[in-house]
């Protein structure tokens, strides 16, 4: 395998290669030694600066730039199209929960990209129920290529992909963390401060309220009562990224303080109903059995999530996944079976959180083998970035990544649609 630093000598490919326009400096001043959002785990310099800027670069593209049209300033899931209809028409994925974390990630490393964050959040605004059964729970939608239609059902599409979101609770609480990061990277907060901005966030947080149980664990929807390990340790961070829009942006101490308290009820059934001590390991669900360590997800990857979700003001959960990941990713290290060395998900998603789980309990060698497989894989000159590569990746990547501006100017992503396009 080649070194990191052979590989940082080779081309980026196209992506950065062909640049010709600069990005805008950021003003926000962004401290190397923070990661991404409310976590003990620190970040890492182990992706380099081309592999960085590239992947800012795609995390620009996989915006939907369609002036005018219910569509812009969405995220899209992937590069490629989701689904192609008997018309020939290509259709993109849109799920927030990916969207909010790629974001989340990117705006750390380049604060210039809350122009993005900020039509994504208004995005997300527009298209949250205010009422009814629905009332803050934002499903996927699928747009076409061109930025010009939007769907949640788009033609000869199996019905399953329909009406869907995968979880409502890590969903909800995505928004709030990437709202908080989009302020903490130079936001504008007037934008927070809209009547309809406000009052959207107020609805997702009354939703999120109704799936929290006495337990403090939440349901993962209201049509699926699971209180899921990985959605958990989300939605703690949420409701403490609510609380500091509530204290900072709203002047709502008191119902920030409601907040905190939510999150440590959270981080407290964690710990109480998730915890198998006699395994030493985290529990996927409340009702599962200890963790099958031979299954790479949910089971293995579940014990570096309260890891890379901890807060300071709950370390009992981060201390314990030190233990529990490094355990768990013991059972995948024999040499033609290592996680870091090939895709050991079934399903071949990447999983760079593992890297970061890695350089978190002190295994920065495996998280740099993961690094550097990646770099030759997503700065292929003939697809860089291709599936099962998608936007909730590049929280993970970025988190080993330094800020910085960019070795060499980046493009400016084009705009999908003309200009006089009219809005639907």
């Amino acid at each position: 395998m080649p070194s990191i630093q052979t590989l940082q000598r080779l081309s980026t490919a196209a992506a950065v290669a062909m640049a010709t326009l600069a990005l805008t400096p950021a003003t926000a001043q962004v401290n190397a030694s923070t990661p991404p959002m409310d976590s003990l785990c620190p970040p890492g310099t182990l992706v380099d600066a081309a592999f960085r800027d590239a992947a800012v670069l795609t995390m620009r593209q996989l915006v939907v730039r369609a002036p005018g049209q219910p569509s812009h300033g969405a995220v899209r899931r992937a590069l490629a199209a989701a689904h192609i209809d008997s018309q020939k028409r290509p259709w993109h994925h849109i799920a927030a929960y990916e969207g909010n974390l790629g974001l989340i990630g990117a705006l750390r490393v380049d604060p210039s990209l809350r122009t993005e964050a900020a039509d994504w959040l208004r995005w997300q605004v527009r298209h949250l129920p205010l009422r009814g059964i629905d009332q803050g729970v934002l499903h996927d939608r699928w747009v076409l290529a061109d930025g010009s239609q939007e769907s949640m059902c788009p033609p000869d599409i199996d019905a399953r992909h329909c009406n869907q979101i995968d979880a409502t609770d890590s969903t909800i609480a995505s928004l709030f963390v990437m709202a908080k990061a989009y302020l903490d990277n130079g936001g504008d907060v007037a934008l927070l401060r809209e009547p309809a901005v406000r009052l959207a966030l107020e609805r997702a947080a009354a939703t999120l309220l109704r799936l929290q149980q006495a337990n403090g664990l939440s349901w993962a929807k209201r049509s699926h009562p699971v209180a899921y390990l990985m959605d958990a340790v989300e939605v703690a961070a949420g409701w403490r990224a609510l609380a500091h829009l509530q204290d900072k942006v709203w002047a709502q101490p008191q119902a920030a303080q409601t907040s905190r308290d939510r999150a440590q009820r959270a981080g407290s059934g964690v710990e109480q109903q998730l915890w198998d001590a006699g395994a030493g390991l985290w529990r996927v669900s409340q009702d599962a059995p200890s963790a099958q360590t031979s299954r790479w997800y949910p089971d293995t990857m579940a014990q570096a999530w309260p890891l890379l979700w901890s807060s300071a003001s709950q370390p009992t959960s981060f201390s314990a996944s030190r233990s529990a990941w490094p355990r768990a990713a013991a059972q995948w290290r024999t040499n033609d079976n290592a996680w870091q060395a090939r895709n050991v998900d079934p399903a071949g998603f990447w999983w760079p959180a593992a890297a970061v789980a890695a350089h978190c309990v002190g295994d920065t060698a495996a998280a740099v083998d993961w690094v550097t497989r990646a770099r030759a894989a997503w700065l292929k000159p003939s697809a860089p970035f291709a599936w099962p590569f998608q936007v909730s990746d590049l929280l993970w990547l970025l988190w080993l990544a330094e800020p910085g501006p960019p070795q060499a100017p980046l493009p400016t992503p084009m705009t999908t649609l003309p200009a006089t396009g009219k809005g639907g």
